[in-house]
């Protein structure tokens, strides 16, 4: 009997987990189809980074990352740079391949160390990260689909769908271990539970949004912006507006999901087990985690030419420029579009997308000074059901035309043009160049001296089996107190443009390492701050990165310079290689010292 009590237990906890996505899926079969395609999709590149120690993905948290999340947020007194939810989510799925690597061999600290940052290991752990942002960007497609059904209809829902799953940055975060992509599915499920909301004043639905709302802000603490401007509009301002909606009722509920939220968050992100890392970790988000790495001045120039670049980038981050107007159109349209008679199909249920979006670009991406694409994944994601809504309206008035396969035709050829412009990301990981640094660098000489510079995200995976012809050194102001040491590598804190004075027999540069040394052209007068204006003001490394990279520097020759290449049909498409935030894209120069 006290088994089948557990077993009932169990089939009661897989029910209350799996029931809701089973009704999800089940809503709409198209769009769990066009989920599950995306998701295939993804599996191209899952192999991009692998097999290695360590990831690309700039700000990834697998492999490594992963016990500095969870060590750092559970020590009393330490701070991490991200909360503990997504860390314990993955330590938990990872555990597995991280115990068959400590009880491999010998208890003893440096071989458990070394078990467990070995190649084996530390892929397995990067293909659980990635499995499970997939797994999320689905969700994503389907929450997206979900909330624009229940707005604007059943079809915008599903080219909502289609323009997400095709939407090149959040396709590319969607597989790569980044945090951006769970973030922001917490943030959907608490925009769906708005919606239950004020559909039905459901009580639970309060509870949802404010545990959802914490797991997202527990997740990545930049989701906080997507609420800052959703939580009083729809919570105090549409219910004052209406009236009878704005009762005692609903302020105790109100409160009842703000515990929630509270509460909730306090264990997923750590903070209750560690108050005192909570309370410097706050500090840190306010000090050095948002100010050193500004890419703007904070001033009304830094905010001005931030706030062009934001545009700019939006233009081209998300789909083909054109296919990005479309989408802002959809915002008009989706506001103008008559009512209907149902609660959800009101202006300002329309608009909840669009709040959640606008709060995220307001309240973080420009308070943050920062323009690259994940700092605007949410507003594109977000902006993802309006291109649903302009899809739709252009097949519905080309309907009342009598030529409905015109209008479906111009939608098909526009989604097209849009997962090509997404591939040419596929494209430039699947030829990335430090895949050919690594063949280069296995011809050289027995006993060679590599050095390289910069974060371990930039490197090639270099060979530090005992077989290698070469040894590895990463030289760097900071290199002893790096959080990410490249593994096999001696780290040597000395200036960079010492070079003379260590001589190695090669130089390895990437260029995520290199550009904020270099004056970029139609940038050199962009206010920068923090960390970028520092570099840019280090006057030797800048001399010395520019002389490597105009094969001027003493002693030294270019020997390779390694550039993304996709293949040849892709660049009579137009498509050329797609540069992501120091992740893709990147070039690689080789420098061999010449004899003397």
């Amino acid at each position: 009997m006290l088994g089948l009590g557990r077993l009932s237990r169990a089939d009661r906890f897989g029910s209350w987990l799996f029931r809701p996505l089973r009704k999800l899926i089940a809503e709409d079969r198209t769009v769990a189809l066009i989920a599950l395609i995306f998701a295939a999709s993804e599996l191209v590149t899952f192999g991009w980074d692998l097999p290695g120690s360590h990831g690309w993905e700039n700000d990834g948290v697998a492999p490594r990352d992963l016990f500095g999340g969870l060590a750092h947020n559970l020590t009393p007194g330490a701070t991490h740079r991200y909360p503990l939810l997504h860390y314990l989510l993955l330590g938990v799925l990872s555990l597995p391949a991280l115990l068959v690597a400590v009880l491999a061999g010998p208890l003893t600290a440096s071989g458990v160390r070394a078990r467990v940052l070995s190649v084996a290991c530390m892929t397995a752990v990067s293909l659980v990260a990635k499995a499970v942002a997939t797994l999320m960007g689905m969700l994503c497609v389907l929450v997206v689909a979900r909330i624009v059904r229940r707005t604007l209809g059943v079809r915008a829902g599903r080219y909502a769908a289609l323009f997400a799953a095709t939407n090149l940055t959040f396709a590319f975060y969607a597989r790569v271990s980044n945090l951006d992509v769970p973030y922001l599915t917490w943030t959907l499920l608490a925009l769906d539970a708005v919606l239950d909301i004020l559909e039905s004043g459901d009580g639970r639905a309060y509870t949802r949004f404010g545990l959802f709302a914490a797991a997202a802000v527990a997740t990545k603490d930049q989701a906080y912006a997507s609420f800052l401007l959703v939580a009083p509009l729809y919570f105090v301002v549409w219910p004052l507006a209406r009236r009878s909606a704005f009762s005692r009722a609903h302020v105790r509920l109100l409160a009842r999901g703000a515990a929630f939220a509270i509460s909730g968050y306090a264990v997923m992100s750590g903070a209750l087990f560690n108050p005192t890392g909570f309370v410097r970790r706050l500090g840190e988000l306010r000090g050095p985690s948002s100010q050193l790495w500004r890419g703007y001045s904070k001033d009304l120039a830094g905010l001005g030419a931030n706030a062009h670049d934001v545009v700019r980038a939006a233009a081209h981050d998300f789909w083909p420029p054109a296919v990005f107007s479309v989408a802002v159109f959809g915002v008009v349209l989706a506001l103008v579009r008559r009512p209907g008679s149902r609660l959800l199909e009101s202006r300002p249920a329309r608009a909840l997308p669009l709040a959640a979006a606008v709060g995220s670009l307001v309240f973080f991406t420009l308070m943050v000074g920062r323009s690259e694409h994940r700092f605007l994944l949410p507003f594109g994601l977000l902006l993802s059901a309006y291109a649903g809504v302009a899809a739709d309206t252009l097949v519905s008035a080309t309907a009342a035309l009598g030529a409905e396969s015109v209008g479906s035709g111009v939608v098909a050829l526009g989604l097209v043009w849009c997962a090509v412009a997404s591939s040419a990301v596929h494209l430039t990981q699947l030829g990335d160049a430090r895949n050919e640094v690594e063949q280069y660098l296995a011809r050289l000489p027995a006993g060679s001296l590599v050095e390289t510079y910069g974060l371990v995200v930039y490197a090639p995976h270099f060979d530090v089996s005992s077989h290698a012809p070469y040894r590895v050194e990463r030289v760097g102001p900071d290199r002893p107190a790096s959080r990410n040491p490249l593994v096999g590598a001696t780290e040597i804190q000395a200036p960079i443009a010492d070079i003379e004075a260590r001589k190695p027999d090669v130089l390895v540069l990437s260029e995520g390492f290199a550009i904020p040394y270099l004056a970029v052209s139609g940038d050199a007068a962009r206010p920068v701050a923090g960390a970028l204006a520092a570099r840019q003001a280090d006057v030797q490394t800048t001399a010395f990165v520019h002389a490597a990279l105009t094969d001027s520097l003493p002693h030294y020759r270019l020997a390779l310079a390694a550039r993304p290449h996709l293949p040849r049909w892709a660049y009579a498409f137009g498509l050329r290689a797609a540069p992501i935030q120091g992740t893709t894209g990147l070039s690689v120069w080789v420098l061999v010292r010449e004899k003397d």
